[in-house]
């Protein structure tokens, strides 16, 4: 009977434990942020230790479009320009690694984040693993919806 009673209030708490947590807080380890809806991320800027890059100093925009599989499709000023595979993972920080184009240069494997503002546009932002030892670079992004 003491057993019974133990594990019917151990099976209380654990439910009740858990039904405190928002839906939202709880993530499939396969759950991929960055191509979950229609739309692509518009680059802002690049910056590096010695300076910043923008569509305006180089002359053409960067579209980044996330699709299903671990496709990623680089455009440049609209048209599709380069095609690679991405892969997320986790560890001190989200990770995504693809290998970067070589006239923006950064590192393969960089750290991410998704800023969702209230009543603001979705920033992304992609910063090289080296950058902290004065490397790499701080991609900036805004999402647009198609």
């Amino acid at each position: 009977m003491q057993k019974t009673t133990f594990f019917a209030l151990l099976l209380a708490f654990t439910q009740q434990a858990t039904s405190c947590q928002r839906t939202a807080d709880i993530r499939p380890a396969n759950y991929d942020e960055l191509a979950m809806a229609t739309g692509h991320w518009e680059w802002e800027s690049t910056s590096y230790q010695a300076g910043a890059r923008t569509p305006a100093s180089v002359g053409f925009t960067r579209q980044l479009v996330f699709g299903a599989g671990g496709q990623l499709t680089v455009h440049r000023s609209g048209q599709a320009d380069y095609h690679t595979t991405y892969q997320l993972s986790m560890s001190y920080a989200p990770l995504i690694t693809f290998v970067n184009e070589t006239d923006l240069p950064n590192d393969n494997t960089k750290t991410y984040t998704v800023q969702s503002p209230p009543n603001g546009q979705p920033m992304l932002s992609l910063m090289g693993v080296t950058v902290p030892v004065d490397g790499g670079a701080v991609e900036t992004y805004h999402w647009v919806s198609e």
